[in-house]
């Protein structure tokens, strides 16, 4: 008879001594733990520099969101839509020079509009946490100008709470659309304003 069969681990059926799926499932909290730490640390961390210097810009961007929910999310999806398409150019662009005979660091191309990404999708998260925290907390008190330090705390811990659900992170999602959303239906209204006069300029 085969010993294999005849000796099993010294550790399944030993009361108090953790199965190998019981060490990964507790190594998966683990690391769950970590990252939402990391997580949160990163957005507080932005969250309280776009505070310090933006704070009536960011103010702004909660008040478009909340009286134009619909819109916002509309720019915000053309928004996404428009900078994936974007990066896909580029991508497209840098492989067809590398196959015309560009040098490699043609390369770079690539990879300098996915790190403006990355760090835009930081700021757009912490933004739409900041939003949201923003429109809790003009609700629960009687201010018109709601405290962004704690609309960053009660987004920030909203958001974060919402996460530990299967549908919280499509809740974090929207919300991050809606906040860029935000900024560009401000920027497109600030600047759809100058266009008569600047058009009227270029053709004087």
């Amino acid at each position: 008879m085969d010993r294999a069969v005849m000796l099993p681990p010294l550790s399944v059926g030993i009361e108090g001594i953790p199965q190998p799926a019981d060490l990964v499932a507790v190594g998966d909290l683990v690391v769950t733990i970590i990252v939402a730490i990391g997580y949160l640390s990163i957005t507080l961390f932005v969250g309280a520099m776009l505070v310090s210097n933006a704070g009536e810009r960011i103010r702004t961007v909660g008040e478009e969101v909340r009286l134009h929910p619909l819109e916002s999310a509309g720019f915000g999806l053309g928004t996404v839509i428009a900078g994936v398409g974007g990066y896909l150019l580029v991508g497209v662009t840098a492989a067809a020079l590398a196959e015309l005979g560009a040098p490699p660091q043609v390369g770079i191309l690539v990879l300098i509009p996915l790190v403006v990404g990355v760090i835009g999708l930081i700021v757009a998260t912490t933004l739409g946490q900041l939003v949201v925290g923003i429109i809790l907390v003009r609700r629960l008190s009687d201010e018109g100008r709601p405290n962004l330090w704690a609309a960053l705390i009660v987004g920030t811990v909203v958001l974060g709470v919402a996460a530990i659900f299967p549908a919280g992170n499509l809740v974090g999602v929207a919300v991050t659309v809606g906040a860029i959303g935000g900024v560009t239906r401000r920027v497109w209204r600030t600047n759809s304003e100058r266009l008569p006069a600047l058009r009227d300029t270029l053709l004087e």
